[in-house]
């Protein structure tokens, strides 16, 4: 599926008023903002609930629409205010919402029906499946992840009718968006609730390499065509933390790149960049030239002889609503109307005075109604209908008065939202009981294994494959674990390996990603919600039950305390023990200057302090960054769910086997550990 190039649309931050307008006067078809609360960029300026309606307004006057952020997760507590979020964008009149959350798509579905739901990038859809899940919860649009290639986009596109927002400019997130808990884990401040502290960008070591964490910003906006023959709808800034020159800047050169003509990187360059630029990802070439830092040139490249010449792109209003207008003179008084297609407004006037010499002309009359320099209107001469019968005299004073009264009255109705359907959020939530009722243990590998009570025994799927006899071993309680990751390119290896695991005779599978899930429901298994589902609150977790999923792990973000207030009916797990996962990425830290060599799949990286965190290769398609401490509530209450999960990674059988008697006696087994997220404020 195509696009026109030309009718491509170009997408740009506004974290706050100035760089609102900065991005609109600049070019901008459509804005992302935030309201105070519920969005990904909390630190940023963002609007209250006046300015919100007022940036809305001054858009929508200017022909451009407003996606609101909504994309952070959302705890049950937080359900009736993101009610009340969902009334003000309503009566507002945004044009859509980027959400992350199954809850907060819930709210909009149900209150807000003519209000369009885009999927933000940190729902990680990544493939067919993913696109196809969307449709079903009812999303127009989707933000895959950043880590495709420009084929993969395009199967995307083609997959299931939805459109498609691509990033064309700005920061790359190391780690796959919404597969990074990094910021939360080591301080607190969570990237999925809108707080993260870009760890990524501190001083990280791997290979005696500095920075091995931190990638140049993404920049594609030289390809912009094949962007749009790839069938992306949608040209994404990112920046709202940025100035507001930045985002002139970046709207401008995508306005000249989408027109076919040159643009400045340079400015780019100068007025923020970290080491330059790259479009590793959107051409596959995911090698260590994608990684860069803020150094001290590109800091003090970004100097008031780059910003001063980008203030004047967006200092004056530039028209770009034309308008059709008529003008009758008559001695009765005179009338001005003009429609921009919508809308159709009348002015009325001074009555026509008998001429002293030649009464108004056409040309006259236009000279003065054309004149709406400093408004975002136009209006040409073709456009111009003119009716003086009796060749009446109408002073410029006249015309001048004409012209504000029809387009303030315009503006009015241009800044006016329609009136909106509201429903209020009745959404019943099925009552449960949950009760422990023993251990699930999740192995990385064969090895790790040994003979227990345990109800259910999970393993990568690869790893099920590679050692069949498991089936024999553990019978109705093995379970496999999906990949959390399986881009287009993988998807007919990731049927194949489902289909020889139905001959195994297993039947469930444990999904960590909305696509993996739903073609897991597709193909008929029993689907397991993992953590990497991000399940943050009880309707979210419901959203899922309907989606398939028969058991879930609860997001090891939320605290013991939310997880007490889950409300369900089918069974909930909790994380016990396990170095969790803290990022996912598609270009290693370990890459050397020829790719993977000899690289055996694991390694460490390791933070200014020396403290060191294992990485491990998942089959070359993605790597997984785990905490350098185990997770360890062993000795912790748990009761208030029904099964306490052990996650195993690195550890020798000799070590799980001594950890599941620890769990069992409920002993903690690790010297060195963490209590997690479980029993602190997550902000």
């Amino acid at each position: 599926m195509k696009i026109n190039p030309n009718k491509i649309e170009i997408l740009s931050p506004a974290g706050d008023a100035e760089q609102l307008r900065a991005s609109v006067l600049s070019g901008a078809d459509a804005v992302y903002l935030g309201a105070s609360g519920f969005n990904a960029r909390r630190k940023a300026g963002n609007f209250d609930d006046g300015a919100l309606r007022e940036a809305v307004a001054f858009c929508h006057e200017r022909n451009v629409k407003v996606y609101v952020t909504v994309n952070i997760l959302i705890s049950d507590r937080e359900l009736d205010g993101l009610v009340s979020l969902a009334r003000l964008l309503n009566e507002a009149g945004a044009d859509g919402v980027i959400v992350q959350d199954l809850a907060a798509a819930a709210v909009f579905r149900r209150c807000c029906p003519q209000m369009r739901l885009h999927a933000s990038t940190q729902m990680t859809v990544h493939n067919a499946a993913g696109m196809r899940a969307l449709r079903e919860l009812g999303f127009v649009r989707a933000v895959p992840a950043r880590e495709l290639e420009l084929g993969e986009l395009r199967s995307l596109a083609d997959a299931a009718g939805l459109e498609i927002e691509s990033f064309v400019h700005g920061a790359l997130c190391m780690s796959v968006s919404g597969c990074c808990y990094i910021s939360s884990m080591l301080g607190g401040r969570s990237g999925n609730r809108g707080l993260c502290a870009q760890a990524c960008r501190l001083d990280f070591t791997a290979r005696g390499r500095n920075y091995a964490l931190s990638l140049k910003d993404l920049s594609y906006i030289g390809r912009i065509g094949e962007l749009a023959g790839a069938g992306v709808r949608s040209l994404k800034i990112e920046g709202r933390m940025k100035r507001p020159e930045y985002a002139s800047a970046a709207t401008d050169a995508c306005v000249r790149a989408r027109a076919g003509e040159p643009y400045d990187e340079k400015i780019l360059r100068d007025v923020f960049s970290r080491s330059g630029f790259t479009d590793g990802y959107l051409t596959g070439k995911r090698d260590i030239g994608m990684f860069g830092c803020r150094t001290y040139e590109d800091v003090t490249a970004a100097t008031e002889k780059v910003f001063a010449p980008l203030r004047e792109l967006y200092r004056k209003e530039k028209p770009r609503v034309p308008l059709t207008a008529s003008l009758t003179v008559a001695d009765d008084g005179s009338a001005l109307t003009l429609t921009d297609g919508a809308h159709t407004v009348c002015a009325r006037g001074a009555a026509g005075l008998a001429p002293q010499g030649a009464g108004t002309n056409a040309d006259n009359a236009y000279k003065n109604i054309s004149k709406t320099g400093g408004t975002p209107y136009s209006i040409e001469k073709e456009r111009f209908a003119f009716e003086n019968p009796r060749d009446l005299y109408l002073p410029a004073s006249a015309l001048n008065a004409l012209r504000r009264d029809a387009l303030e009255r315009l503006a009015e109705k241009r800044r006016t939202p329609e009136s909106r359907v509201f429903h209020d959020f009745d959404y019943p939530l099925p009552a449960g009981e949950h009760a422990e009722k023993g251990f699930y243990l999740r192995f990385a590998r064969a090895e790790q294994a040994f003979d227990c009570g345990a109800e259910k025994m999970f393993f990568p799927l690869r790893e099920l494959l590679r050692h069949p006899e498991l089936t024999d071993r553990y019978g109705e309680r093995l379970c496999a674990e999906a990949p959390a990751l399986v881009f287009a390119k993988d998807e007919p290896m990731f049927e194949r390996d489902l289909a020889y695991l139905r001959t195994l005779g297993v039947r469930t599978v444990r999904a960590d990603n909305l696509g993996q899930a739903f073609l897991l429901r597709e193909r008929g298994f029993e689907v397991y919600g993992g953590f990497g589902l991000n399940i943050f609150n009880s309707v979210a977790l419901n959203e899922y039950k309907k989606l398939g999923i028969s058991e879930a792990e609860l997001s090891f973000e939320l605290s013991a305390a939310d997880i007490r207030k889950i409300k369900t009916d089918i069974p909930i797990s909790a994380v016990v023990y396990g170095r969790l996962p803290l990022m996912k990425y598609r270009v290693c830290p370990l890459r050397g200057e020829k790719g993977c060599g000899s690289c055996p799949g694991r390694g460490t990286v390791a933070d200014r302090k020396g403290v060191e965190f294992p990485l491990a290769c998942e089959d070359r398609k993605f790597t997984v960054m785990y905490n350098s401490v185990p997770l360890d509530v062993l000795n912790r209450d748990f009761s208030f769910v029904d099964h306490k999960i052990l996650y195993f990674t690195g550890e020798s059988a000799a070590e799980c086997a001594r950890v599941f008697t620890c769990a069992r006696a409920g002993r903690t087994a690790a010297e060195k550990h963490t209590a997690g997220l479980y029993y602190r404020e997550v902000f």
